[in-house]
């Protein structure tokens, strides 16, 4: 029995480098093709036509108007409670960055929220658990709900049409 051998090619070097940079620019092609991909599902989610709901909008009218469907005690010593820890909503290092529009927080960091709304909730079921009845300025001395001394008298000085 004869064993073929097989002829052997003689490749230059310059042919084995084109080879080696071929095949390493078609694995990094399709590298850069699965992230384009996966840029592109995310892109799709974040960029959908779901236009803002107009209440959805963090305004002045939809939160009193969130408290009140709500049921929020107070509704209106509640908002400029909103209005206080926020800057009339416009803060850029508060609470806000957290959808947080009351302040809360639990061991010594701001409560992070989905949505303003989910806030709201929180505060609902917060009053809900605590507050008792009578004067809601007293309750939230007693309470601790702010640190300074001169908080009652800030939301008392917040006019809000």
């Amino acid at each position: 029995m004869k064993i073929k051998k097989a002829k052997k090619e003689t490749i230059s070097s310059n042919a084995i480098a084109f080879r080696l940079a071929k095949k390493k620019v078609k694995r990094f092609a399709r590298r850069i093709a699965g992230i384009v991909a996966v840029f592109t599902v995310l892109c799709s989610f974040a960029f959908e036509n779901n236009p803002v709901e107009e209440d959805d909008l963090l305004t002045i009218e939809n939160v009193r108007a969130l408290l009140i469907k709500e049921g929020v005690q107070h509704a209106d010593i509640v908002l400029r409670q909103a209005i206080q820890e926020t800057g009339w909503f416009k803060c850029e290092h508060c609470s806000l960055n957290k959808n947080n529009i009351f302040g809360f927080y639990y061991k010594k960091k701001y409560i992070a929220y989905d949505n303003w709304k989910e806030c709201v909730k929180y505060y609902k079921r917060w009053q809900d658990r605590h507050y008792k009845g009578g004067d809601y300025y007293a309750f939230l001395k007693k309470v601790g709900f702010a640190t300074d001394p001169n908080y009652v008298k800030r939301l008392k000085a917040i006019k809000v049409r």
